[in-house]
């Protein structure tokens, strides 16, 4: 298991993770960490606690209103990333009562294929 890496480093690959994001939020995609470690070669091995950081560093500090990037990042075939609730509630993320976590997930990434398409 990889080790857990200092804050510094991973804001330094938040930094690099932030435009792909964008980039695949404006294509109407989604990218698992297998797809996202081809497109970033030099990304280290990641802990899955660093990877859910590193989720939570590329939405902190989003203008308000603007949709999570993080939620473009999936498990398998474009299935909801297992952490994503608990790195979105940190974010001050909130679903409706009653909307199931998956369904308050596709509406995500569809505002985030919205708010991003037009933008470069």
């Amino acid at each position: 298991m990889p080790a857990l890496l200092e804050a510094g480093q991973l804001w330094e690959i938040a930094t690099e993770l932030r435009p792909l994001l964008e980039q695949t939020a404006r294509a109407g995609s989604t990218l698992t960490w297998p797809q996202i470690h081809k497109r970033l070669p030099s990304l280290p091995r990641l802990h899955a606690d660093d990877q859910c950081v590193l989720l939570w560093l590329v939405d902190e500090d989003r203008r308000k209103g603007e949709p999570l990037l993080s939620a473009l990042v999936t498990v398998g075939d474009r299935q909801m990333h297992p952490r994503f609730p608990a790195v979105a509630e940190q974010l001050g993320w909130r679903t409706q009562s009653g909307t199931r976590p998956h369904t308050a997930w596709s509406y995500e990434v569809l505002k985030a294929h919205q708010h991003w398409r037009h933008r470069r």
